[in-house]
């Protein structure tokens, strides 16, 4: 849970819609990059009462556009993680060929 991708900024920062896409993009794009040889997660905190406002909400909606077009990348909720966590690792002990 990252500050940086975390619609509080707009309020701390005075930045704009706008601006809040393009630090979401930026980081998105590294940790693409990135997770090619290492995956990657990445965490963007939304706030309804923050980001939901009509003059706030359109870098969130660009970024929703612009993650929608990485064939690569999975856009999931925290249960979908969880879900998936349990699935591909299991505790020691719970695996598969565990004594």
């Amino acid at each position: 849970y990252s500050l940086v991708t975390n619609d509080v900024k707009i309020l701390a920062g005075n930045l704009t819609s706008a601006d809040f896409f393009v630090i979401l993009r930026d980081a998105f794009d590294v940790l693409r990059g990135e997770g090619r040889t290492h995956p990657k997660m990445m965490s963007v905190g939304i706030h309804p009462r923050l980001l939901g406002h009509p003059a706030r909400i359109g870098g969130l909606s660009r970024f929703m556009d612009y993650v929608q077009e990485a064939e690569d990348a999975w856009v999931c909720r925290r249960a979908d993680i969880a879900r998936h966590w349990a699935r591909h690792c299991p505790p020691e002990g719970q695996r598969p060929g565990s004594p």
